[in-house]
């Protein structure tokens, strides 16, 4: 998330906001370090509390430096981390992938994983099983 803080030196002028996002952004960074968007109860309003800001505040960040919604940002930190817990678990059911991601149904699960990558997860895992097979 490095880039993160990067980009914010272009968005923002005023040194008290920039100092302000800065802050957020290093709760945010600590927040993924912790894997806790896998947590599936974790909303806008929690993570709000829990960096001592509003969701106005919060919305705004997402919104003006990483140029994103929050949703958006936490599906892809999912998907991610499904991808690499297929590769490197991939005896692991998907069903156990989707839950330990914070994915609760299995065919949004597929359907997302899919849009993301462009390939459903079971054949990821077949090749994920197969590269493994041939080292």
């Amino acid at each position: 998330m490095i880039e993160l803080l990067v980009r914010m030196s272009s968005v923002e002028t005023d040194p008290s906001q920039r100092k302000e996002n800065e802050k957020i952004a290093r709760k945010f960074n600590l927040w993924v370090a912790e894997k806790k968007f896998c947590n599936p109860d974790e909303g806008l309003s929690d993570l709000a509390e829990e960096f001592g800001i509003t969701e106005e505040e919060l919305t705004t960040f997402f919104t003006v430096v990483m140029d994103s919604r929050f949703s958006s940002v936490r599906k892809r930190l999912r998907l991610e981390e499904a991808r690499r817990l297929i590769n490197e678990n991939p005896y692991m059911k998907i069903v156990q992938v989707a839950n330990h991601v914070g994915i609760k149904d299995k065919c949004n699960f597929r359907k997302q994983f899919r849009e993301a990558f462009g390939i459903p997860p079971a054949e990821w895992q077949r090749e994920c099983l197969k590269a493994k097979s041939e080292k």
